[in-house]
């Protein structure tokens, strides 16, 4: 398992993640899950999908600890030791199917078709199982076999066995209701839900609420396509543009539209206009910079002064050309030598992971200003590092040479005394 996360990281450090990656949070900053979740809050719908694969998977392993907690009854001595099962017909046609569901792969996860069948109640890979669930439905008294769920029997048999153990299981009504709850959030009526999910196909709507709310189906796959639908969008239309923005560019404007959390982004918002429009100010102050180096060099040739003091301007020409070509660039040069980013939402002083988290912990103090320490990270992906640091490295050279160039104009032309 350690070879598998070496070889694993080795691979992180030769390209950029995938979607999947940064889904299933095996990713670093500033291109974890987090990040991926603040940058589609800018974009209204965009968040929704990210919030429907999040919850389906959270159903998924719900599912899954379903299974599993139905696999470690069944394997639990306690629950046949020492049973004289021929005493009672029921009770032993309850034994055998508990077993037949466990032997003939139905409760193994190595075998997830199987498990998927348990889960939705099919049984008719197995007639030995199916004879055993036809018998039990007639010793029940069952009249409508059709709407009695395996899942729903097992629950029954299993809470009989365990009553005594007084200890809390997931049940197939929870799984119900998890689903249902997925439903209704996502596709029941744009009016009925700020999260309900547009540009999905009206039949794939109409066929997962009727096996949810009429057929009490559970299982994840009733979900497959729409699960698809939502990867294909975030993978095609979402996270190219949140790789080119957090893995290209170390400097970003603060994320404004926080749409469900507004009362958060207030006591996120930071105050500093480096922060809510770092492009527009590096741009702008980078102008006032220039604007005052021409000043001072006109000043110094009508003076007549030498070329040696004219050199001067080279210090404002340097901080505005730095100003406006990292500002172009989205890429300061400081941040990359020291392999830091920012991050798209301003994170409170107050907050546990500002104050304990590792990756605010490498960041100087010297940097403050410009965005603020509490929007610096140290970055944790290494190509990402490397890709920072050559564009880094890249806007050095327009700095100095665009400073070499109008240091060199001004103090080189004629001074005249007027």
């Amino acid at each position: 398992m350690d070879q598998m996360e070496t070889d694993y990281d080795k691979t992180q450090q030769e390209r950029l993640p995938t979607l999947y990656e940064v889904l299933i949070q095996t990713t670093y900053p500033p291109v974890d899950s987090w990040e991926f979740y603040t940058y589609l809050s800018q974009f209204p719908y965009a968040i929704d999908y990210l919030d429907f694969w999040i919850d389906l998977m959270a159903h998924v392993r719900l599912c899954k600890d379903y299974v599993k907690c139905v696999r470690d009854s069944v394997e639990s001595n306690d629950l046949f030791a020492e049973r004289p099962r021929d005493d009672d017909n029921e009770s032993a046609t309850s034994s055998l199917l508990l077993d037949a569901l466990l032997n003939e792969g139905y409760l193994d996860f190595q075998n997830t078709k199987r498990v998927a069948k348990f889960l939705q109640g099919d049984t008719s890979d197995s007639s030995r199982l199916s004879q055993l669930v036809r018998e039990w439905k007639r010793q029940s008294g069952l009249q409508d076999e059709s709407k009695y769920h395996l899942s729903a029997m097992v629950d029954e048999m299993l809470r009989k066995e365990t009553r005594r153990m007084n200890q809390p299981r997931i049940s197939r009504k929870q799984l119900v209701n998890n689903a249902q709850l997925i439903c209704n959030t996502y596709l029941l009526g744009a009016g009925g839900s700020n999260k309900y999910l547009i540009n999905v196909p009206e039949h794939i709507k109409q066929r997962i609420l009727q096996q949810v709310q009429q057929d009490e189906r559970h299982d994840p796959e009733v979900f497959d396509q729409l699960k698809t639908i939502a990867y294909q969008f975030l993978e095609m239309d979402c996270f190219p543009k949140f790789l080119s923005t957090v893995a290209l560019h170390n400097i970003h404007d603060q994320v404004s539209n926080w749409r469900h959390h507004p009362s958060a982004l207030r006591k996120r918002r930071s105050r500093s206009p480096f922060s809510n429009h770092t492009v527009l100010s590096r741009v702008v102050a980078g102008l006032l910079w220039l604007v005052l180096g021409f000043w001072i060099g006109y000043t110094l040739i009508f003076l007549h002064y030498s070329r040696a003091i004219r050199v001067v301007t080279l210090v404002p020409f340097a901080l505005g050309c730095y100003s406006i070509v990292c500002g172009l660039y989205q890429v300061d040069i400081l941040y990359s030598c020291c392999g830091l980013t920012q991050l798209l939402m301003y994170q409170d002083s107050t907050d546990s992971l500002a104050k304990n988290g590792p990756y605010y912990r490498q960041v100087p103090k010297i940097f403050k200003l410009l965005g603020g320490n509490s929007r610096l990270i140290a970055i944790q992906h290494p190509f990402i590092k490397r890709l920072l640091w050559r564009r880094g490295l890249w806007c050095a050279l327009l700095v100095a040479l665009s400073t070499a160039i109008f240091t060199v104009i001004f103090a080189c032309v004629p001074s005249y005394r007027l």
